[in-house]
């Protein structure tokens, strides 16, 4: 069954069928080796428009108040491959556009990501590139439309034993399949190939844009990948490393604490870059010049939003929860043995991204009688996921309140050693992506609360290390001052046209040397628009008239000192 029938009731009836929309009309693909077809549906679907809130839209703009009306025909392909006991569905929305429709084919494939551990089947994603004339496929890995982003019913074979065709089908396997199946049935459907194909996604989808360039360079033509998860073998469980330090303290703080830090944070660093615009710009400056455990023992008022709605009251700003919130800004360090030199395992998030949510490191629920109050922690529901069912190998929960830094250890060796291979998407020998003529375009917010902005970093230095005479030709990287995970949230300058962009440099030449960015804050975290917004969107955010371009790392922005700083001319790259 497709996933738009499945997932939002939508289905054939009353819907009339063009010929060429039908089973009959689309053949099995013939260039997929070690497939087995099962089955194909077609159907058309009629002047279909969704809202692609921030973050979820694939296509150059998000539409909050739904994307432009589209006739399309949803085509699923189900194969296996044999002896692997799967079963993989292929989504291919093709447009029909015409007539007041919505718009006809242009001629470009699109295969767009998933999230967290979901393969594909972002529909925002689908409905945003197929309103603009895309061929849009994606994949569900062999997890079907029940389990969104859920692993606990393919993660393992049997207690103890993960899948591992399961594993690969979503870390790789699968991606290459859809692209190769959206090509052909895109050719058969229109009479002709595409002229050109692209795969895009962030977070989860980053990471499969990222995997995709290293194995099957040739498969797309360019490759847009947004906070890209890759490293997952030590992210997931480096994600872990701050719950490990409040077990070890004995000490879980309110998230009214976490929010105070990081409002001090922000007062402190603002203006290091020359201009107080609510984002700190100079993240490497914040982490030299703002030490957490300094507060400790000031008072703070704890907001009604943090207290379960019973009310302001005054705490104390603890030295273990500046800890804590160390422990979150500058990653995890190892110190030697002797008490010397400390060693980097991994790095942490922003001094701006948001400390406690559904997206991140820290989730506390607390009991605010006491004073101060007694809390507890959920961790990153993927990361734990990630340690409960691929470290651990077993359905049996894992509880985060009983992490040690040590045990954390050897679970970072554990997943290395079972699964860079597999998931670690961290190859930085990109000379085939060289060789086919391929590019790709990196983008990561500073304030991305699930995903470190830093590792992004480590990994185009490590590619840029192996060739640094010609990584220009065929990698760019920017990073988004204050941008929350994917664009979802924080308080910055948000890139935008990021597909035009992309195609520009496959189609034109034009590689990007700045990438224009305006203001946006999706969802307010803990400081109020510093100027007065010129819009609004149905998804609570604003959108502020301050524009900045994004320059190709390592440069950054610099404010000249006399122009407007709401206006991008007033920024040099440097």
């Amino acid at each position: 069954m497709d996933f738009l029938s499945n997932s939002l009731g939508f289905g054939s009836g009353g819907v009339p069928r063009l010929a060429t929309c039908e089973p009959a009309s689309i053949p099995y693909p013939t260039t997929l080796a070690g497939a087995e077809f099962l089955a194909v549906e077609a159907h058309v679907v009629a002047n279909y428009s969704i809202p692609t809130p921030p973050g979820f839209s694939s296509s150059n703009q998000d539409y909050p108040a739904g994307t432009p009306a589209q006739t399309f025909c949803n085509v699923t392909v189900t194969h296996t491959h044999p002896g692997q006991n799967d079963r993989i569905n292929t989504y291919i929305w093709l447009p029909l556009g015409g007539d007041g429709d919505g718009v006809p084919w242009n001629g470009v494939l699109q295969s767009v990501g998933g999230g967290a551990f979901q393969t594909g089947q972002w529909i925002w994603s689908h409905a945003g590139a197929v309103s603009e004339g895309y061929a849009v496929v994606s994949t569900d890995g062999g997890h079907s439309t029940e389990n969104f982003g859920d692993p606990s019913t393919w993660a393992l074979a049997s207690e103890g034993n993960v899948d591992l065709y399961a594993l690969q089908n979503f870390a790789s396997v699968a991606l290459r399949d859809a692209g190769v199946i959206g090509k052909e049935v895109a050719a058969s459907f229109y009479g002709k190939p595409a002229t050109r194909s692209y795969h895009t996604g962030c977070s989860t989808g980053g990471r499969q844009a990222a995997m995709l360039a290293q194995r099957w360079p040739e498969l797309h033509d360019g490759y847009l990948a947004g906070a890209p998860a890759i490293y997952w073998d030590r992210s997931l469980v480096a994600a872990l490393h701050p719950h490990a330090v409040m077990a070890e303290l004995g000490y879980v703080p309110p998230p009214c604490e976490l929010h105070e830090f990081s409002r001090r944070a922000l007062g402190h660093c603002d203006g290091l870059d020359g201009v107080e615009d609510g984002v700190i710009s100079e993240p490497e400056l914040c982490a030299a010049r703002f030490d957490p455990r300094t507060l400790a023992g000031e008072e703070f008022v704890c907001r009604d939003e943090g207290a379960g709605g019973e009310g302001d009251r005054t705490l104390k700003l603890t030295d273990k929860g500046a800890r804590v919130a160390q422990a979150v800004w500058e990653g995890w360090y190892e110190t030697n043995e002797d008490g010397g030199e400390r060693t980097l395992v991994w790095p942490g998030l922003g001094h701006e991204a948001a400390m406690e949510g559904p997206f991140n490191r820290l989730t506390t629920t607390c009991d605010y009688e006491p004073n101060p109050p007694k809390c507890n922690s959920k961790a990153f529901e993927p990361a734990m996921q990630w340690y409960q069912y691929f470290v651990q190998r077993t359905h049996q929960p894992a509880d985060a309140a009983t992490l040690t830094v040590a045990g954390l250890k050897r679970a970072l060796r554990t997943s290395q050693q079972w699964y860079a291979s597999v998931i670690g998407t961290a190859d930085a020998d990109l000379s085939d992506l060289r060789a086919s003529g391929s590019k790709m375009l990196l983008w990561h917010g500073t304030s991305d609360e699930a995903v470190p902005f830093a590792q992004t970093r480590t990994y185009y230095e490590s590619v840029a290390a192996r060739d640094p005479a010609h990584v220009d030709e065929y990698l760019r990287f920017f990073e988004a001052p204050g941008v929350g995970h994917c664009g979802f949230g924080g308080w910055g300058y948000r890139p935008g046209k990021l597909v035009d962009a992309l195609r520009a440099w496959v189609e034109e030449g034009k590689a990007p040397e700045v990438l224009p960015a305006e203001m946006m804050v999706a969802t307010p975290f803990f400081h109020p628009p510093p100027q007065k917004s010129s819009g609004n969107d149905d998804d609570g955010g604003v959108v502020v008239d301050m524009k900045r371009g994004l320059c190709k790392y390592p440069k950054r922005a610099k404010y000249d000192g006399k122009g407007d700083v709401a206006k991008a001319e007033s920024f040099r790259c440097e």
